[in-house]
């Protein structure tokens, strides 16, 4: 459950808009060992919105000249305070709209791109007309996958996440849990928690 905002300071053509916030919307919902029933319940609970302000002031180089741009991420809380996240999406975001600079090396040389993780606190979304929280998102956006029954096979030192499935690599794994005498391995503290949950596990 995200929300892009996009603020782009030079005035940028609406088929343009539309492209990077496609490009943006694909690149945060993709995963190569994430199921597809995953990734498609994120793209539709992610949103994203570009916008061109028609004032605005900073220092440095005229605007007009290096375009800047200023993101802010807004996402569950339990998923702000994780810094793997931040460490994560943040550059995935800058090259993603780096592609469509003039001079995208740019974008890692000069703070022109500035990315701004927002954490909304639990019960601050709301879906289907009522409070949810992080847990409640995660069950909704993996339920498809819990459901199908579907055990992907794991190379050799990884396990999949029982949750969301993907591929986690059991000595560095930071989240694990033992269940009946298996080691489950884990991508997020909320898939920890959700699976805990299910099985009545003590966390």
């Amino acid at each position: 459950m995200m929300t892009v905002e996009l603020f782009v300071s030079e005035t940028m053509a609406a088929a343009d808009r539309q492209a990077l916030a496609e490009r943006l919307l694909q690149k945060l919902t993709t995963a190569p060992d994430a199921p597809e029933s995953v990734l498609a319940k994120a793209r539709e609970l992610t949103h994203v919105l570009v916008h061109s302000p028609g004032t605005w002031v900073t220092g440095g180089p005229d605007p007009a000249a290096a375009p800047r741009y200023l993101v802010r991420l807004t996402v569950p809380g339990s998923w702000s305070n994780n810094s793997e996240f931040g460490g994560h999406v943040i550059p995935m975001i800058t090259a993603a709209i780096a592609e469509t600079d003039p001079d995208p090396g740019r974008l890692t040389r000069d703070p022109h791109c500035v990315v701004q993780i927002v954490g909304l606190r639990e019960h601050g979304i709301g879906l289907m007309g009522r409070t949810a929280t992080s847990t409640e998102i995660t069950k909704l956006m993996t339920e498809e996958f819990r459901a199908s029954g579907e055990t992907p096979e794991a190379p050799a030192g990884f396990v999949i996440d029982p949750i969301c499935g993907m591929t986690v690599e059991l000595a560095t794994a930071q989240l694990t849990l033992i269940h009946e005498g298996t080691t489950y391995g884990f991508c997020a503290p909320v898939c920890r928690k959700v699976f805990a949950e299910e099985h009545a596990i003590s966390a």
